[in-house]
């Protein structure tokens, strides 16, 4: 038989929904028309057929054997055609990644780049997760992480993205040039790091540079590294940081990084769940990253 010859779809989409549902009214709710509209659609597909497939009573609605044959046709049919869209929608909709990290980093490197990591992946949807503890990474749930440290990391598979180093920053203006200079100036400590050890305080750089005569332990305190930057901006001293975190912040000349000597830093690591990084929406994920560290 031709297409042309077959009853119109949506005569057959309700005889299926009033014979899988023994009932006009119920078809019509799962349908979202009245049930004037099915029984109008019935006596279309019973008219294009030329037999009845449907038998009507006031308490029942059963099916003749013709209408049990094109049941089964129906519902084997539709039954087909969703499973093909449901996995035709699985296919073309975004794979979901959730990442952790720091929320230095996040704030600071991740998501000035949102913009591009979404241009780049756009069939990838990127969920954050923000912690300043090691997360356990599974299939499922938390499956990939920015990790800062030596690796490699036990239960998961990692790739170094780059070394990182501490450098003191300030906002351009201060007049700082040699280290000396730091003896007018303002310390601001991070109290919150575990990383890198031993710990990256004022002291060790001093020492390194050679400077004495310093009271190290002066000057304000922060918990964590994206307050102590925010402070370094507006202006209240010098912060020992990551050169990673405050790249962004050299580069628009918000900070100025005056002096050449660093102290030497962890790395930062991409890292998934073992087994999954072959997973072609983490893989890109992967490579995205590495990508955006080699251009800095």
């Amino acid at each position: 038989m031709a297409l042309s010859h077959l009853p119109p779809l949506s005569s057959l989409r309700a005889f299926e929904a009033v014979a899988r549902r023994a009932s006009f009214k119920a078809a019509a709710e799962e349908l979202l028309v009245t049930p004037t509209a099915i029984s109008h659609q019935i006596r279309q597909l019973e008219d294009h057929l030329g037999f009845r497939v449907l038998d009507r009573t006031p308490r029942a609605v059963t099916l003749t054997p013709s209408g049990k044959i094109l049941y089964e046709a129906t519902a084997a049919g539709f039954g087909e055609i969703q499973k093909a869209v449901t996995t035709l929608r699985a296919d073309t909709a975004p794979s979901t990644v959730t990442l952790t990290s720091t929320v230095a980093f996040l704030s600071h490197w991740l998501v000035p780049r949102m913009g591009m990591l979404r241009q780049a992946l756009p069939a990838v949807d990127i969920r954050l997760h923000t912690s300043n503890a090691v997360e356990q990474l599974v299939p499922g749930g938390i499956e990939t992480a920015i990790r800062y440290g030596r690796g490699p990391f036990p239960g998961v598979v990692s790739v170094q993205l780059c070394v990182d180093e501490l450098i003191p920053v300030c906002r351009p203006g201060l007049g700082l040039s040699s280290p000396d200079d730091l003896l007018d100036a303002t310390l601001i400590h991070i109290d919150g790091r575990s990383r890198p050890k031993p710990k990256p305080d004022w002291s060790r750089w001093c020492a390194k540079a050679g400077l004495t005569g310093i009271d190290t332990a002066a000057g304000p305190r922060f918990p964590d590294s994206m307050l102590a930057v925010q402070a370094a901006i507006a202006g209240h001293g010098v912060v020992l940081v990551s050169r990673v975190l405050v790249a962004d912040a050299l580069g628009a000349r918000l900070l100025e990084a005056p002096f050449s000597q660093t102290l030497a830093g962890d790395a930062y690591h991409f890292a998934c769940a073992t087994g999954l990084e072959q997973r072609p929406d983490i893989a890109a994920l992967r490579s995205w990253f590495q990508s955006g560290f080699s251009r800095g």
